[in-house]
């Protein structure tokens, strides 16, 4: 019983931290910067596995710059990415997780059964 309310505990903690990473973007993301969906589809076109996607996309919040952004010339020149804020690693990498997680196109994918 103990073991269970222990792993129960470090996974609530795991959510809720990465909740709090998410909060900090969802702040403008939400208002005046591309929607995450958008920026994850941007990644997705670019970058074939997850992995890849992650990473590119930690380095950019570890510091953010026109080189490191993803996105195309004209969504850099409105959104100007020096301007976003950068993240320590840990944060960037908890942030980026729940995103990929949350975009994700896979899970949501629905194939029908055969009517055989």
């Amino acid at each position: 019983m103990g073991k269970v309310v222990l792993i129960f505990l470090l996974g609530f903690q795991c959510i809720a931290a990465e909740g709090d990473a998410m909060k900090t973007c969802a702040g403008c993301h939400e208002t005046t910067a591309p929607p995450f969906s958008l920026v994850y589809r941007r990644y997705l076109m670019l970058y074939s596995s997850k992995a890849h996607i992650e990473k590119r996309m930690v380095d950019f919040l570890t510091a953010p710059s026109k080189k490191k952004s993803s996105m195309p010339e004209g969504m850099k020149n409105r959104f100007n990415p020096q301007k976003h804020p950068s993240y320590d690693p840990t944060e960037a990498k908890e942030a980026v997780g729940m995103l990929v997680r949350q975009e994700d196109i896979i899970p949501k994918i629905v194939v029908p059964k055969s009517a055989d």
